[in-house]
């Protein structure tokens, strides 16, 4: 009997490589580029080595090294887990520990059950310090005029996630924590039209249009109603930044608007006036059937600018064409999905 010689099957390995790595790997290098940029020209002077600064939302605290120059920093956030997170980068920072401030900035890290240990320390016991001061609560709270007035207020990528009514209340608490002439400085998601999405949680891009109502809804629940984000037009947030209680907000906001605040007193003339903005891209999209080094936004940029219309392929390409939207008033506005606003408090008589 003749038997069948099966020879052993060895399989071949291929390494999947995804055709969006190139571009993905280039909008991470411009968008660095563009973040030390916008920082340079916007803020750098102003944090200065005798400047109270109020970090107000500071998150997980990404913004403190890039303030720790100033002379005092107070930051303020009202989740609990975020608070803390923040509260460990600033005892980094204190104790010159960049080892474990590099770990915190890790995605993986904060999985673990050595994080998990960190934050229950610096909640039994809290960090003291007179360089930087940390307080777990709203951004438009009173208690933080104890920590003095502040020569500069930053609010970084808020008001795109909470309803008119917390931004109106928060701008007028500005205007009162801040020093006469004082700084303000806003980074939002703007948009030449007023849009309103839900996204399931944070950094997740998959967003679904919302109404208003709903809009308002999901940021009176809170996050376990997903993340309200809305994209508010240049010349609307000019608006609200000169009079946040203004009469014409009612029309389009609804239910949204308070005629008044609540807890300040606020002079009859503007609050403040912006000294100057930027436009720029803090984050990109792609699709599966783009080409290759195309960005959504980019083809459009190219063809008002009266430019041929090509895929991208540098990093200088990127910087140079947000450049050029920068330097005219009408694309900035249209275009580029991100601004930072820098405002003067304007002094009453």
């Amino acid at each position: 009997m003749r038997y069948l010689s099966v020879k052993k099957i060895i399989a071949t390995a291929y390494e999947t490589v995804d055709p969006h790595q190139r571009v993905t790997n280039l909008a991470h290098e411009a968008w660095k580029a563009r973040d030390r940029e916008v920082w340079t020209n916007n803020i750098q002077d102003l944090i200065t080595s005798d400047a109270v600064i109020l970090d107000a939302g500071c998150g997980l605290g990404r913004l403190l090294p890039r303030l720790w120059s100033a002379k005092k920093i107070v930051m303020v956030e009202p989740d609990l887990k975020r608070f803390l997170h923040a509260s460990v980068v600033a005892k980094c920072l204190i104790n010159e520990d960049q080892e474990l401030l590099t770990k915190l900035q890790d995605d993986d890290f904060v999985q673990t059950e050595e994080y998990e240990q960190l934050l229950q320390e610096i909640y039994s016991l809290p960090l003291k310090s007179e360089k930087v001061q940390l307080l777990n609560d709203v951004m438009q709270s009173k208690e933080i005029s104890k920590y003095g007035t502040f020569d500069l207020i930053i609010c970084s990528h808020i008001f795109e996630h909470i309803s008119l009514d917390v931004i109106q209340e928060s701008l007028a608490a500005f205007y009162n924590f801040l020093k006469p002439n004082g700084s303000l400085v806003i980074f939002a998601c703007k948009s030449p039209v007023l849009y309103h999405f839900r996204a399931p949680k944070e950094f997740n891009n998959e967003h679904i249009i919302i109404s208003r109502e709903e809009f308002f809804e999901t940021c009176k629940n809170g996050h376990s109603a997903g993340l309200g984000i809305r994209y508010i037009p240049f010349d609307l947030f000019q608006t609200l930044l000169s009079n946040p209680f203004n009469p014409t907000l009612e029309k389009t906001f609804g239910d949204e608007f308070k005629s008044q605040s609540a807890s300040y007193e606020l002079p009859a003339t503007p609050l403040f006036t912006i000294k100057q903005w930027e436009a720029y891209h803090s984050q990109f999209y792609t699709h599966k059937n783009m080409p290759v080094g195309t960005y959504i936004e980019y083809p459009q940029i190219q063809a008002r600018l009266c430019l041929p219309v090509k895929p991208i392929e540098t990093v200088a390409e990127i910087l140079d064409l947000e450049h050029q939207v920068n330097q005219n008033e009408t694309l900035k506005k249209i275009h580029l999905i991100d601004m930072v606003v820098v405002a003067q408090k304007i002094n009453s008589d």
